[in-house]
C-alpha cells in the first residue's frame, strides 16, 4: 500500500499571513515610491520648461491618487499656457477686451513698451517639452517599480 502525504510547511494560514501584511506593506511603500517619482517627475518637467521668467516651470505640479489597489500621480501645468507651450498656436489677431483700452506689451525686436489696439500674432512652435520630461524619468521609474515589486516577493517569502 503507497501512502502519499502532502504537507504546506509553514501552515496555509502562515502564508495567507505573510501575503496579507505583505501586501499592506507593498501597498505603503508604493504611495511612499509614487510621492518621490512624482517629485522626481516634477524636477524634471521643470527642468525641459521653458524658462523666460520661470514662473511657467514653478508651476509644474503633482498630485498622488489611490484608486483600491493602484497608487498613481498626475501632473499639470498652469492653464492655458500649458496648452499652448505644448500644442502651439496658429497664427491669430489679439484684440482689447473693451473699447478704449489699448492692448499694452513689450516688444523684444525694439526693446520698448507699446500700445497698441491690434496684434497679429505670429503663433508658436508645439514645445512638447512634457514629453521630453516623460523620456527621461521612465527608465528611473521602471527600475524602482521592478524593485518594489522584488521587494514585494521578498517579503512573502520570508
Amino acid at each position: 500500500m503507497t501512502v502519499f502525504r502532502t504537507e504546506a510547511r509553514p501552515p496555509f494560514r502562515d502564508v495567507l499571513g505573510r501575503f496579507d501584511k505583505a501586501t499592506e506593506e507593498m501597498k505603503e511603500e508604493k504611495r511612499v515610491m509614487i510621492r518621490g517619482l512624482g517629485r522626481r517627475f516634477v524636477a524634471i518637467a521643470r527642468e525641459e520648461a521653458p524658462k523666460k521668467t520661470g514662473k511657467f516651470a514653478s508651476g509644474i505640479r503633482f498630485r498622488t491618487y489611490v484608486q483600491g489597489d493602484r497608487v498613481g500621480f498626475t501632473s499639470s501645468t498652469p492653464q492655458p499656457l500649458g496648452k499652448f507651450i505644448i500644442e502651439g498656436t496658429k497664427p491669430h489677431a489679439i484684440e482689447p477686451k473693451g473699447p478704449g483700452y489699448p492692448l499694452r506689451f513689450f516688444w523684444e525686436k525694439i526693446g520698448k513698451v507699446v500700445f497698441t489696439y491690434h496684434v497679429n500674432h505670429p503663433g508658436t512652435k508645439p514645445n512638447p517639452f512634457i514629453e521630453r520630461a516623460k523620456d527621461r524619468w521612465l527608465p528611473e521609474s521602471r527600475r524602482e517599480l521592478n524593485r518594489i515589486a522584488r521587494d514585494w516577493v521578498a517579503d512573502v517569502r520570508r
